[in-house]
């Protein structure tokens, strides 16, 4: 083996699962991003952990809101989602201009992604900052689920996204 750097690591460890994150501000707008590190974090109670660059709009939003959504999206939204990752919410409105429907939530602000395998309402409980990240730790308070739906995952970084 050689020495490699932490991008080459991340490549080399692909597939990773992938999401949509959506955050809504005080203003009711919500905000979608692109990621894949997250992961559950206890059964019970029922946890997940987001984390999310320092510089992005989406922390933001989750630290005003305390709240936040994790969409497992489907294979119909590939370029969309991919999309999502190329730009800042703070400038375009992704929603719109990517055409992603999204639906009410049951128990949270943030609207949530419609073509999704899975959707978990998320309250905020905690942060850590870890360098140049944050990680949102948040109670999942709601579940939501479609059987029909396949999963995307991101190889090479984000450089694509596909089913396995």
């Amino acid at each position: 083996m050689k020495e490699i750097t932490i991008n080459q690591a991340q490549k080399m460890t692909a597939p990773s699962p992938f999401a949509l994150l959506s955050a809504a501000g005080k203003d009711g707008k919500t905000n979608i991003m692109a990621v894949s590190w997250w992961t559950y974090l206890s059964n019970h109670p029922p946890k997940l952990g987001v984390c999310l660059s320092n510089r992005g709009y989406s922390g933001r939003l989750i630290r005003e809101s305390e709240e936040f959504a994790l969409n497992i999206v489907g294979k119909d939204l590939k370029e969309a989602a991919l999309n999502c990752g190329r730009c800042s919410g703070a400038v375009v409105d992704k929603v719109s201009k990517f055409g992603i429907e999204m639906f009410r939530a049951s128990e949270i602000n943030t609207a949530l992604v419609a073509d999704s395998r899975v959707s978990l309402e998320c309250r905020l409980t905690n942060c850590f900052d870890v360098g140049d990240h944050t990680i949102y730790v948040g109670d999942i308070i709601s579940a939501h689920g479609d059987e029909n739906q396949t999963q995307l995952y991101a190889f090479d970084g984000y450089s694509r996204l596909d089913t396995l």
